[in-house]
Order: C-alpha cells, then structure tokens, then sequence
C-alpha cells in the first residue's frame, strides 16, 4: 500500500509513530509522499540514525530520492 492511499486515519497506520505533532500536515497528506510504498517508507526510517520525527522523514526523503524512488 502506498503512503498516499492512507487518507488521513490517523492511528490506524504502520507510519503514525514516524508522524510529527509540530507539523500541520501527517505524513499520508504530503505529496513527496503519496507514491512511496508503507513497507519501503518504514524500511527507511527504522534504519535511520536521525532522533526527531521531523529529521527523520527529511532522511528518509533524501534517502528515497537517492535511490531514485520518488
């Protein structure tokens, strides 16, 4: 399942440790996210050595784009 296919429930998701109280917008509603798959998504943030949520999803953006998968 794609991150984007969520639509907003929150809670009910395998990402929602990774989702940020201090940003307006969860993760399921950014568009850098809506394509990547939940299971690559969490591939990346487990594997991240960043403390924040926020730092986190930037690495794994960075990292997604790297491989060329957004």
């Amino acid at each position: 399942m794609k991150i984007g296919e969520l639509d907003t429930h929150c809670g009910n998701c395998n990402i929602i440790g990774y989702c940020s109280e201090n940003v307006n917008t969860p993760l399921c509603e950014q568009q850098r996210f809506e394509n990547v798959d939940i299971d690559m998504f969490l591939k990346f943030a487990e594997s991240s050595k960043k403390w924040s949520k926020n730092a986190v999803a930037e690495d794994v953006h960075k990292r997604l784009a790297k491989e060329r998968m957004v």
